[in-house]
């Protein structure tokens, strides 16, 4: 994934989170942990009650252990965010044994 991560420098990634959090940002560095620092980022909050809520996080660092999915991205949305409707993201629930 580093080689990959490499390539995405300067780019716009959007990142699901294992506690369900989806954050879009410019991808500033990296480290072996895949603990990720992101410029510009905000986090888009889905919801069935409302529009799409867009949370301005600024100078964001996402713990590597927090990563689910990293996504390149455009940054943009098709269509008109403010009629998107949908069920909050829910968790990723890891078994223990």
């Amino acid at each position: 994934m580093a080689s990959t991560l490499s390539e995405w420098t300067t780019h716009t990634i959007t990142i699901l989170t294992c506690d369900g959090r989806l954050i879009t940002g410019t991808l500033l560095g990296y480290d072996q942990l895949q603990n990720l620092i992101l410029s510009k980022s905000y986090e888009r909050v889905y919801s069935t009650d409302g529009p799409v809520e867009r949370v301005e996080l600024g100078l964001s660092v996402v713990r590597g252990d927090n990563v689910a999915v990293v996504s390149d991205t455009d940054g943009r949305v098709e269509g008109d965010e403010s009629e998107l409707r949908a069920d909050p993201i829910k968790p990723i629930v890891q078994n223990v044994t």
